[in-house]
């Protein structure tokens, strides 16, 4: 029995000591759980959890005014797309990844780490490192997805740009949203840490009603960003269609008439202020920034000397030159000045103890022979005889130092010298001398080309200038119905009579038919109105080439009437630079494209 009961004593022994070891190991793997490994195992299960995801509204179509020609519009993309949070912690495994990544989509890594950098605002910010994955490379993501934690394969939109350099400053382009933006867009619930958003031009300045409404998208994801399951809990609803005023054959005629040549040309149509053509050189192709494209590459294209990213249809700013005449001239009009007056011209003038020079000598002149020979001599002495306050009076009339107020980001205003900014920058008084040089268009004088052609709106409509504007129509996304139409928004009205724009209107019939154009008159039948000018651009560059115009001169129905400006940088001459352009715009459009019957009207001899 003693034996038995030691037996016994032993067993409880041996249990006792198996329970408490169990308990001892138990104590120990949740104190390792709980207190050395907690905080790992809580990143991991934060990590294994569902997540809410924007899903990208596709942006609406951008289309020419016929609504024929996509100008922008969206296709789907199948990519790769990679989220830092979501890639291994672990250092070596990460590199690992990446090199695996590398391989896969034919990137260096560099360029993967450049752009993981560049594009993620933050850590969960999902950054597109490849559009347009071919089969192949989906299949062996797809077969080996172990190799690529963090990383997914699924359909972007992607933006693509039709007439790409031809239209870019206009049409823009879209980009992942930066710091700043986002600072100042963060109020606005479309806007956060990944979306994309216009950068430039319509894409920019419209950029609410093109990017549509965000869906949500529930994932759930392992602790690699592996994707477990997925639920659509808001569909995406794109953005509504955009019907600009923009004519893509007028358009592209513009880009390819500037050749190799910088510079700008605006069309519009003055009856209502739309604009037909807008162009701005040299460009760049916006269909670049949806493709593999790091900050530094981005950084050298807007860098460039050559400043493509610089819209010069309405950022650049160049002396009006001659066309500037038109405002003396009705300064000189208001002012009572009889179109009879006639002034000598022999070459030269002297001012106080200067001598003036003209660029010829005219002989005889009058304020519609004037204008058509651009006589300097004949503006110096009005410009005198009218005084320096009438003549800003008017520049201010025509808006020369005001925005046009177009539909477009980033428009520079003109320069008009005001007297205190004029002491202030050369510590002198304003002298006769200035004012002779203001009334030629020389001096501290400035103008955008789409200030210089709302000028030329003014003329065509006895002072009536209209807003200029590029978004004609939006419709429903839906249905295609038509929601919302530009209605021509009056802008200023110049003060002057019909009879007095139909002086000015003829001195520039003038100089298309017998004055500094006339070769015009040999080269096409479509009555043309034009004025040229040649500006200054330093003393060792060549002058800037400036040529406004108008036609059919002589219309009955304003409606038919377009103006082309057209202004290239350091081109010489207006007249045997930018003119040609603009007549090669004419020619096609009433010619070939739309083929309006234009009213013949009587040249004037020579």
């Amino acid at each position: 029995m003693q034996e038995l009961a030691t037996r016994t004593k032993s067993k409880v022994w041996i249990l006792t000591v198996i329970i408490f070891s169990f308990w001892v190991l138990l104590f120990m793997r949740v104190f390792y759980i709980q207190l050395i490994r907690g905080q790992d195992y809580y990143k991991q299960a934060m990590r294994n959890r569902a997540q809410m995801i924007k899903i990208p509204a596709y942006r609406s179509v951008i289309y020419d005014r016929n609504k024929e020609y996509k100008m922008a519009y969206n296709r789907k993309s199948l990519s790769i797309i990679a989220t830092p949070a979501y890639l291994p912690d672990d250092e070596k495994q990460r590199e690992e990844a990446i090199s695996n990544l590398s391989e896969l989509i034919e990137m260096s890594i560099d360029d993967i780490n450049s752009i993981l950098k560049e594009q993620a605002i933050d850590k969960y910010t999902p950054v597109i490192l490849k559009y347009d994955v071919d089969t192949r490379t989906l299949i062996h993501f797809k077969e080996h997805s172990e190799l690529y934690p963090g990383v997914v394969c699924e359909n972007r939109p992607r933006r693509i740009y039709s007439l790409r350099e031809k239209a870019a400053q206009l049409v823009g382009y879209t980009g992942i949203i930066n710091k700043e933006e986002l600072k100042k867009l963060r109020v606005l619930p479309e806007y956060h840490s990944g979306s994309v958003l216009g950068k430039m031009g319509v894409e920019k300045y419209y950029d609410e009603m093109i990017r549509g409404k965000e869906g949500v998208l529930e994932r759930v994801v392992d602790v690699n960003g592996n994707v477990q399951a997925e639920n659509v809990e808001k569909d995406p609803v794109s953005g509504d269609i955009l019907v600009l005023s923009i004519d893509k054959d007028i358009q592209e005629l513009a880009y390819d008439q500037l050749g190799e040549k910088t510079g700008a040309v605006v069309v519009s149509k003055p009856s209502t202020g739309e604009i037909l053509a807008m162009v701005s050189k040299p460009s760049f192709d916006p269909n670049i920034f949806t493709d593999r494209f790091t900050m530094e590459e981005f950084f050298v294209l807007k860098n460039n000397i050559d400043k493509p990213f610089l819209d010069r249809s309405i950022q650049g700013t160049y002396p009006p030159s001659s066309i500037f005449k038109l405002i003396t001239s009705s300064a000189a009009l208001n002012s009572g000045v009889s179109i009879h007056k006639t002034v000598y011209c022999g070459g030269q003038t002297r001012i106080g103890n200067r001598i003036f020079k003209c660029w010829n000598v005219h002989h005889t002149q009058d304020l519609i022979s004037a204008i058509a020979y651009s006589c300097d001599v004949y503006f110096y002495t009005i410009g005198l005889l009218v005084g320096r306050e009438p003549i800003i009076e008017y520049g201010h009339e025509y808006g020369l130092a005001k925005k046009t107020e177009i539909d477009l980001p980033g428009e520079k205003t003109g320069l008009l010298p005001e007297m205190d900014w004029f002491k202030k920058k050369y510590n002198r008084p304003w002298q006769n001398g200035d004012t002779a040089n203001i009334s030629i268009g020389q001096g501290d004088l400035l103008s955008t080309p789409i200030g210089i052609n709302t000028i030329t709106m003014a003329l065509v409509n006895n002072g009536i200038v209209y807003k200029p504007f590029v978004l004609k129509e939006v419709h429903s996304a839906l249905d295609q119905k038509l929601i919302w139409k530009k209605t021509p928004e009056i802008l200023r009205k110049i003060n002057l009579s019909p009879e007095q724009f139909e002086i000015l209107r003829k001195g520039m019939f003038g100089v298309t038919t017998y004055g500094t154009t006339r070769w015009i008159r040999y080269a096409t039948d479509i009555p043309i109105a034009g004025k040229t000018g040649t500006g200054e651009a330093g003393k060792e560059k060549e002058t800037h080439a400036l040529f406004t115009s108008f036609a059919p001169y002589g219309a009955t129905n304003q409606d038919d009437i377009i103006a082309v400006t057209v202004v290239v940088e350091h081109g010489g001459g207006g007249s045997g630079v930018a003119a040609p352009i603009a007549l090669a715009i004419y020619d096609y459009y009433f010619k070939k494209k739309y083929k309006i019957p234009y009213k013949a009207v009587l040249r004037t001899a020579d």
